[in-house]
């Protein structure tokens, strides 16, 4: 059986991603990101843009001291407050962690901090560096080929602007898998409405199982494709320069261990200091929906962080997320009422593939942080030597999720379970209709005898 082509109006009856903000082109990636602001904010454009050499000199703090209060509502458009978020999670990142972490300020000055505060609050994400803006919002085209390049770079040079642009490029390789996941959801609400249930018994017919299955592998090899995206890591980018020079300025304040354990100021919002979780790659909203569309649920401790997670994506994402969440018509559903063991296996590879992916993360980050913390360590950010930035005991943390997601793997003792809704299998109408005209003439013909009998006494 040949796969369906992509249907964009079969997909956009059942899910418009344009409400999302996700295009089938680009996935969570912003479309077209600006590279500046208007020449009002050019300030915030010059200071983003020198600020890797800055910080190397140990002068960019000072130069944060001489910035304008500038108006944030002059920002027009998603476009402006997305790269005005990117400019200022940078130089509040910078501000912070410029002289490590035993010299981290407490206090973020009222000129970045409330614009800061105030688009985060507009875009619906918190004031903090996260993937949002690291990633998503921080790309560009060098030529029509294709090749990525950072808008603005954190230190670590080259080797920084190569940690965005490979997670940019996971991200890019994401918007594959949406194809095969959108044409599954209409299949599969097809197949829960009834229209492709063997009459009578609950089970999905064979040919609706196998159209699932295609797309199943389609997804398979997309999920592949990450992992290979993400391999390339360590082509341009060492565990020292990650470890000491760049993921120290992904971290967040606030909370035990941290060397600002009460949280920040944002000097001009609140006199009480704010606690901020830093960037983490549980931040993707990928990675998510992969779970959410596959079924995978995580232990209640682990789901709280990633929910918690949630809150740093970008609204729409967030709501996507939600929302398949809770659609009702769940492919794992239709796999246990499937007798077909190609839909079955088709569904296993796809599961085994994010198990897959979810190992080679382990390997990726024993590399550039378990390892390095002892082999490479220069000692300036002891608080982040066994953590993630997002603040997790790494590998403990990664291995649960891992094996919440091996537990979703479909045994061949698995019991099958009806699928399709019961309205399909209700009598078939004229029996209906004779069955009940016969029930009112029964209750007419007793209805009749009681009167009569009334009326005889």
């Amino acid at each position: 059986m040949a796969l369906p082509e992509f249907n964009r109006e079969i997909a956009n009856d059942v899910w418009d991603f344009k409400n999302y903000q996700v295009d089938f082109e680009t996935g969570f990636m912003l479309p077209n990101p600006l590279e500046s602001l208007p020449p009002y904010f050019d300030s915030w454009n010059k200071l983003a843009t020198n600020l890797p050499d800055l910080v190397k000199e140990k002068k960019f703090r000072d130069e944060v001291y001489k910035l304008p209060l500038l108006n944030h509502n002059l920002l027009e458009g998603c476009k402006q407050l997305r790269l005005a978020h990117l400019q200022l999670s940078f130089i509040a990142s910078a501000f912070v962690w410029q002289d490590g972490e035993k010299e981290a300020t407490k206090v973020l000055p009222k000129c970045v901090a409330v614009p800061y505060f105030n688009v985060s609050k507009i875009l619906g994400i918190p004031p903090i560096l996260s993937h949002a803006s690291l990633v998503l919002t921080n790309w560009g085209l060098i030529n029509p080929n294709g090749n990525l390049k950072c808008l603005y770079r954190m230190p670590g040079e080259a080797e920084a602007e190569w940690f965005v642009m490979v997670t940019a490029h996971v991200e890019f390789t994401f918007a594959k898998c949406l194809k095969p996941i959108i044409m599954m959801l209409s299949e599969i609400k097809t197949i829960r409405e009834s229209k492709s249930c063997v009459l009578g018994t609950g089970f999905v017919t064979e040919a609706a199982a196998l159209q699932v299955a295609q797309h199943l592998d389609a997804l398979r090899e997309c999920i592949s494709e990450l992992q290979g995206a993400l391999s390339r890591m360590h082509e341009k980018l060492t565990a020292k320069t990650f470890f000491n020079v760049l993921r120290p300025f992904l971290g967040g304040w606030g909370g035990e261990g941290n060397p600002l354990p009460e949280g920040l100021i944002y000097e001009g919002i609140s006199e009480n200091p704010m606690k901020m979780t830093g960037g983490s790659a549980a931040q993707s909203s990928s990675m998510q929906i992969l779970d959410a569309f596959l079924g995978v649920q995580h232990t209640e401790e682990k789901r709280e962080f990633l929910v918690h997670m949630r809150d740093f994506m970008p609204t729409e994402h967030r709501r996507l997320i939600e929302d398949l969440e809770k659609w009702p018509h769940k492919l794992r559903d239709v796999v246990l009422s499937s007798k077909s063991p190609t839909l079955r296996q088709s569904y296993n590879n796809c599961v085994q593939a994010v198990v897959n992916l979810r190992t080679y993360h382990m390997q990726i980050v024993t590399k550039y942080i378990v390892t390095a913390s002892k082999e490479a360590n220069e000692g300036n950010y002891e608080s982040l030597d066994n953590k993630g930035t997002g603040g997790t005991s790494l590998i403990p943390f990664l291995k649960v999720i891992r094996s919440d997601t091996q537990q979703k793997l479909v045994s061949e003792k698995e019991p099958f379970q009806k699928s399709c809704s019961k309205q399909n299998f209700s009598a078939p109408a004229p029996f209906y209709r004779s069955t009940v005209l016969l029930f009112m003439a029964v209750v007419s013909i007793f209805a009749a005898a009681i009167f009569v009998r009334s009326v005889q006494q």
